[in-house]
């Protein structure tokens, strides 16, 4: 997975070309990219109150960021303009706000506070996942067949946060 800097907003994809049958090209790589956060965040709560706790927190931080990123930038919109702005996307925006709100709140404190921290973002994320997984992305592989491809050149060509 590739990350950097904040994405900018997106003109719209022509969805209108392209398959009509949906495919799981969206939904495979934004899963296969849950699997590898999932693996991240793990190192990040073992790495809790090591001397590289800091450094394996930060690689799992700008992953989930980046992810975050390029569903809002690049997905939502998207699903938006078929949908309109309600529906899942409220809940995801929201749940999105919430992972962000503890990936700030994560310090350099001790063991504990760190490993209750991951406690919550674990299940948060989790649960996360599993709608995106089980709605969110079936419905955009439907939704956005006929132009799936581009949108995942886009998330791929999405440029990495840094700082």
């Amino acid at each position: 997975m590739a990350f950097g800097r904040r994405l900018s907003t997106m003109a719209p994809i022509d969805c209108s070309k392209g398959q009509t049958v949906a495919s799981r090209v969206l939904s495979s790589f934004l899963a296969a990219q849950h699997r590898e956060l999932d693996q991240l965040m793990e190192g990040a709560d073992n790495a809790c109150g090591t001397p590289q706790g800091a450094a394996v927190f930060a690689r799992f931080r700008e992953a989930m960021e980046h992810h975050l990123e390029i569903e809002e930038r690049v997905l939502f919109p998207e699903f938006a303009r078929r949908t309109g702005p309600g529906g899942p996307l409220v809940v995801m925006r929201q749940e999105h706000d919430a992972i962000r709100g503890l990936l700030s709140a994560h310090q350099s404190g001790g063991d504990a506070a760190c490993r209750a921290l991951f406690d919550t973002m674990t299940v948060l994320v989790s649960q996360h996942h599993l709608k995106e997984e089980n709605v969110l992305y079936p419905m955009s592989d439907t939704l956005l067949a006929g132009c799936a491809e581009d949108l995942l050149a886009a998330m791929r060509e999405a440029p990495a946060i840094h700082g």
